[in-house]
């Protein structure tokens, strides 16, 4: 069992507080306006969302634009939450996770059937240090917990070692192949910059040209381009936490529509335009 590592950090140690920290977000001024609906099984469902991972207070708005066309679009047998390891190995976890709202377990089945026909192992170690996981586990329990089915998640941490493109066709086989429908969470935010950061590639007009380059990449993943994308953050040296799960996503993925619903920086809330970080909502149906 894993314990939780960030109450207190990126959400409130009570269930009622949370649940009023996130509905306080998704009725912001940046948030989508209201609360998700109950879940449907719509055709025009959504696939899978790219979201911050950052005290909610501050990406939980952001989130929530992305969180509510998922619960509202379509009730997965799985979520599969996509994070880059911050050591060489990948791999993926079978350890549940416990949250102030209740134990989130991951879909054993499909683990198995995911170690045996990737190259992918179990590695619980590299998740020890990880909060990707973890930092959506809430708003994932707070926009499902009217599903009938009980919420089960496939944890997985990729590196640059993985073949993302083989991977990405595996995952599909076994989909096809075990019938699961099963929508992807990745967990990122885009750009961290300042001397907080060690990131710091512009020496004016920073806050601008973040957003600059930020959209060339926004651009990319929307033109669903996984491989152009990936060059794009590598030869930019883009200080982005899980680029390598967002080109995942997309192979595995292959969106029909991708659409960038939110984006704004922390500096557009607290006006520190010396350490910021950017975050996008985007949707792939």
């Amino acid at each position: 069992m894993r314990k939780p590592r960030l109450t207190g950090i990126y959400y409130h140690a009570a269930p009622t507080l949370i649940d009023k920290q996130i509905v306080e977000a998704f009725t912001s001024e940046k948030g989508p306006g209201d609360v998700p609906v109950a879940p449907s099984n719509k055709k025009d469902h959504v696939k899978g969302i790219i979201v911050p991972m950052y005290p909610y207070d501050l990406a939980a708005p952001c989130a929530g634009w992305a969180y509510k066309a998922l619960s509202e679009t379509n009730v997965p047998d799985v979520v599969i939450i996509l994070g880059q390891s911050k050591t060489e190995d990948d791999g993926f976890t079978i350890d549940p996770y416990e949250t102030p709202y209740g134990i989130v377990r991951v879909d054993q089945a499909l683990a198995r059937e995911i170690e045996k026909k990737t190259e992918l192992k179990q590695r619980d170690a590299i998740f020890d240090e990880d909060d990707t996981i973890e930092s959506q586990l809430p708003l994932l329990q707070f926009v499902y917990k009217q599903a009938k089915t009980a919420l089960k998640i496939l944890p997985i941490l990729v590196s640059h070692k993985t073949e993302l493109k083989k991977l990405a066709v595996d995952i599909k086989e076994i989909l096809l192949e075990t019938g699961k429908k099963a929508a992807i969470v990745v967990p990122t935010n885009f750009t961290s910059y300042g001397r907080n950061y060690n990131y710091i590639p512009f020496s004016e007009d920073a806050h601008k040209k973040v957003y600059e380059l930020d959209k060339e990449a926004l651009d990319l993943i929307s033109a669903n381009k996984p491989l152009d994308y990936l060059k794009y953050a590598d030869e930019h040296m883009m200080n982005t936490q899980n680029y390598l799960g967002i080109t995942l996503a997309l192979l595995i993925l292959k969106p029909k529509t991708v659409l960038l619903e939110q984006y704004y920086t922390t500096a557009d809330l607290n006006q520190d335009y010396k350490n910021f970080i950017s975050f996008a909502a985007v949707v792939m149906k």
